[in-house]
Parts: structure tokens; sequence; C-alpha cells
């Protein structure tokens, strides 16, 4: 499946450098033996799938810039000949492109901006990703083996699922943004990046782990106190999720579904609170702890929320022999 060309943004945009980069980098492909040449780019519109009038709205930026020098009637596409600022800027662009980290940095946000936009079809399959102008770095696109590997980074920080037939590397190919992700969209240009996302998120937990420890956070007018410590049983981790489920942030019927999967979790320790009267189940476990991470997933990030998760997290790892 072959890229499609990304149409032109309003020249006002933010978007705009993206296509100025791509103009420089084009006319410096077809002239880098002779930079005085002339280029006709009437190739570029037509790549660009973009109307004349647009290319040359932006040749007139370019040459207000002066990075080129611009002729020809408005009747016609433009000519355009790098002026020596033009150069210098597309050998700096040029060995940019080349770069894997800054590819794979773009690979990473573009990807979870491609999602993000195109959420509302389901399944969405990544091969799609192909056919957008998120697919360009600097005006050639990314390989499959890039979006391979941002996938499964994006996957492996929790930013996205990747399920279906596999796309390629063990990757699924269909794919869907998790409440983190979303988080990650909407925060990226405050916080610099994904990776910088990404790593706040990886110290935040760490700060978070689970030591024995009082948590204290307050609801509306009131203060709780929640005692927290190491090695929590399945039964206290029920009785925990109990004593913050007042202050997460839920709507009445996902608490209710919360509190009565913690207080089945909290019966499964007692083994006369099970069904059988034998031994606690650990797959009966394993499902009541997954349905209360499911069901704190798409919450705000709190620090009731934090203690929670990293807490399950632990007591399904000593549960599957972690």
């Amino acid at each position: 499946m072959s890229a499609a060309a990304p149409s032109f943004p309003d020249p006002d945009s933010e978007s705009f450098d993206r296509y100025r980069s791509r103009l420089l980098l084009w006319v410096w492909d077809r002239v880098m033996r002779d930079p005085d040449l002339p280029v006709p780019c009437a190739e570029f519109g037509i790549w660009q799938a973009i109307p004349q009038s647009t290319v040359w709205s932006l040749v007139d930026r370019l040459s207000e810039q002066l990075l080129i020098s611009a002729q020809g009637s408005r009747q016609h596409a433009p000519v355009v000949t790098l002026l020596p600022a033009g150069v210098a800027e597309a050998r700096l662009l040029q060995a940019r492109r080349a770069d894997p980290v800054r590819r794979g940095r773009h690979a990473t946000s573009a990807v979870l901006r491609w999602i993000y936009a195109s959420s509302d079809r389901q399944p969405l399959r990544i091969e799609a990703f192909f056919d957008s102008g998120e697919v360009f770095f600097l005006g050639e696109a990314l390989s499959r083996s890039e979006v391979a590997r941002a996938l499964s980074y994006l996957a492996d920080s929790r930013l996205i699922t990747c399920t279906g037939p596999e796309f390629q590397g063990g990757v699924g190919s269909e794919v869907a943004l998790t409440a983190l992700g979303t988080d990650a969209v909407l925060s990226e240009g405050e916080v610099g990046g994904i990776g910088e996302f990404v790593a706040r998120q990886r110290q935040r937990a760490q700060q978070t782990h689970i030591e024995a420890a009082t948590v204290n956070y307050a609801q509306g007018d009131f203060h709780h106190t929640v005692s927290v410590q190491t090695a929590l049983s399945p039964a206290e981790l029920g009785s925990l999720i109990q004593q913050l489920a007042p202050v997460l942030a839920l709507d009445d019927e996902a608490r209710a579904a919360l509190l009565a999967s913690a207080a089945a979790l909290a019966r499964t320790g007692d083994p006369g609170g099970d069904p059988g009267g034998g031994a606690p189940d650990p797959d009966r476990q394993r499902g009541l702890m997954e349905r209360v991470r499911s069901l704190l997933g798409g919450t705000p990030d709190t620090v009731g929320r934090q203690v929670a998760l990293d807490a399950i997290g632990q007591a399904l790892g000593r549960l599957l022999g972690g």
C-alpha cells in the first residue's frame, strides 16, 4: 500500500514548517550538485496534490525568508532557485531526515496522533496510516519497520493496544488508544513530546510504588488516611480498593461495579467466603483484579488511582509467581 501525498494546510497554520521543509528538500534533491540551477515547481504541486495558487503561497513565504528566489507568472507554476541560506538549511534538513532518532520520535508521535484523529473508525488498522499525511517525515515516508517499532514502544508504554492479525515483528495490526494514550496526545505540546510523557509516567510509577506507608488524600472538605502495607493479600487489596473508591473520579454505575468487585475480592481471602467454601480460587482472584484494573483504567490520574493500580500490579505479580 503506497503512501498518498498529504494535502497542504493554511499558510498561517502550525503545520506550515513541515511543508516549508518539504519544498526545500524537494528542490535540494534535484539540484544537489549544482544549487544554482532553477527548478520548476509544477511537479511539487502534483506530488502534494495542491493547486498552483497554493504552491505560490508557499514559495512566497520562503522567498520572504530569503531561502529561495522565484520567477514566473502567477498563471504558471513558479520556478525557484536556492539562495545560500536555503542551501545551508537544506543540508541541515537532509541530515535530520537521515537521523534514526529523529525519525523514531516522529514515528511515535505521528502514529499516536493519527490513532487519536481516527478513533471513530473501528476496527482501526495500521495499514491505513500509510495513506495519511502523518506518514511523512521531512517529505519522506516512514518505513514499515519504523512504524512497527513505534507501535511496539507505544504498546509497551501502555499508550495503545495492538491486537488482531500481525502487522510486523509480532505487533498486531488493529490499534486503539488507551486512556493514558489520550492523555499523552492532549498533553504532548505541554510536556515536550511523547518520550518525555512516558518518562514522566515511569518516574511517577516509581515514586508511587507501594511501600509500607500512609497515603493521605482529600475529598471535598473531608480528609482521609489509608494505611498501605507491602505484599497485600487479595483480601487486603479488596479492602484497600473499597477505602479508595470514594475519591476516585467514577460515575455512580462504575463506582458501584468497582465496589462490588472489591468486596468480592475481599471475600476470596476468606475460605468461607468462596462459593465452594474451600481454598481461594487463584483464577477467580485474578479475574477480579483484572476487572478492578479495567474499571480504574479510564479514571483521571490521581494519587489514589496510582496507589490502587500499583497495588493491583504487585498482587497480580505475586499471584502469577512473579
